[in-house]
């Protein structure tokens, strides 16, 4: 039986083994993006510098937006890159047209992005 797997909030990969969200609202699973690193439940707290020890629920898309940010300027490195298709990647890194469209399945507006490079 194929597992049924879940999009990351922040990269739009299709990998988690937990859903993040229940009923619409975040929740810890502890599930790690094979793709962007994100540890729900830990990156939110420990990996986005907000002034916070644990992350206030109203900050948490402030958060995936600045990891988000972070994880695209620092050139979109993938953790696991065996879990990944090879023509999702260009060496160990995510190719920018993956991204677009693992993005678009979260229904983000990407025509307002402020990332360096990401309109260029």
């Amino acid at each position: 039986m194929v597992e049924k797997l879940y999009l990351c909030l922040i990269c739009g990969f299709k990998g988690l083994v937990q859903n993040p969200l229940y009923k619409g609202e975040y929740q810890k699973t502890f599930d790690i993006c094979p793709c962007c690193d994100f540890e729900f439940g830990y990156s939110v707290d420990h990996d986005v510098r907000l002034g916070y020890i644990v992350t206030p629920d109203h900050l948490i898309e402030a958060a995936f937006q600045l990891y988000r940010k972070q994880w695209i300027e620092s050139g979109m490195k993938i953790s696991h890159p065996e879990v990944i298709p090879d023509d999702f990647k260009n060496g160990d890194c995510l190719k920018f047209d993956v991204l677009l469209k693992q993005l678009k399945s979260l229904n983000l507006d990407i025509e307002n992005f402020e990332i360096n490079g990401f309109h260029d």
